[in-house]
């Protein structure tokens, strides 16, 4: 399995290293890869000016550039003194899923790597619509980093869905191979989590009940676990690394990763239909939420 070779981080702003800017670093240094760092921003008050004096603004503009492309040059002098491959780039645009995501195809990053924060008492993820749009549109693996955790990962979580039969190369797999990518590089523990959620209704084409929840249940169980065992089983996860749990995905994978002190939960994301995102949303936005640790989620 192929370590990461180009790893992209999306930088603060406010030009200060944050938790996603230290684990991009210690993964690129972990894994041999090459950085690229990208700061996209945009001053709306200097784009305003220009419709009263554009020269003027072309000199704020640049100033204001100026400024960002020193603190990144500050920066990536000092990765490079300390071994890491590192370059980087100020983007005058208020990032949006579009500018990302072509940055990231330009430089070929199999992982992007960005801030998410924390806001109250309770240190839930406040999440922003470029976050949302990015969960749902990136096609290569996604770290959203919080500020919780080590700055490399000690323990991790691969959530798989044994709902259907395991088929090699399929979700589930990429979901693991992106798990043993971060794991292994980094000497963390990986486990392996299902939440079998059971069925909600059984009813038949014409409306009419068919047959209990707690009957369907006891059919449905044994397929399931047979399913984890043999996702398990194709990847040699330890017996007790396996963990068969029972409830509502969101909050049993998110109360195990608490109990487990884990450090990054990695998770399928796929694409829904417009009413899905509109009213349901996916396991890995509502998970991102819930989270208390670090979210890679990972594309078919």
């Amino acid at each position: 399995m192929s370590q990461y070779r180009r790893i992209l981080l999306i930088a603060d702003p406010a030009m200060k290293r944050t938790p996603a800017f230290e684990r991009a670093v210690w993964l690129a240094r972990t894994c041999g890869a090459a950085l690229h760092i990208a700061l996209f921003d945009r001053n709306s008050v200097i784009k305003g000016a220009a419709l009263i004096d554009r020269d003027a603004a072309v000199e704020a503009r640049r100033i204001w550039m100026l400024e960002r492309e020193h603190w990144l040059r500050v920066e990536t002098a000092t990765l490079q003194a300390g071994g890491v491959v590192v370059t980087s780039e100020v983007v005058w645009a208020r990032p949006v899923a579009d500018d990302i995501l072509n940055v990231a195809a330009d430089q070929q990053a199999d992982l992007v790597v960005k801030d998410v924060h924390l806001e109250g008492v309770l240190q839930r993820v406040l999440l922003t619509p470029l976050d949302w749009q990015l969960l749902r549109q990136c096609a290569v693996p996604l770290m959203l980093v919080n500020s919780l955790g080590h700055a490399l990962p000690r323990r991790i979580v691969a959530a798989v869905d044994a709902s259907h039969d395991y088929k090699a190369g399929d979700l589930n797999d990429r979901v693991i191979q992106e798990a043993l990518r971060l794991a292994i590089p980094c000497d963390a523990e990986l486990h392996l989590i299902y939440a079998f959620s059971g069925p909600q209704q059984l009813i038949d084409p014409n409306g009419a009940g068919v047959g209990s929840i707690g009957q369907l249940e006891r059919i449905l169980l044994p397929t399931h676990q047979k399913n984890f065992a043999a996702i398990a089983d194709a990847h040699s996860v330890p017996a007790d690394r396996r963990h068969f749990l029972r409830g509502t995905p969101v909050q049993v994978i998110s109360d195990f990763a608490r109990r487990q002190h884990s450090d990054v939960i990695v998770i399928g994301s796929v694409r829904h239909n417009f009413i899905d995102r509109l009213i349901l949303g996916t396991t890995a936005e509502a998970l991102l939420d819930k989270a208390p640790c670090n979210l890679l989620a990972v594309k078919p």
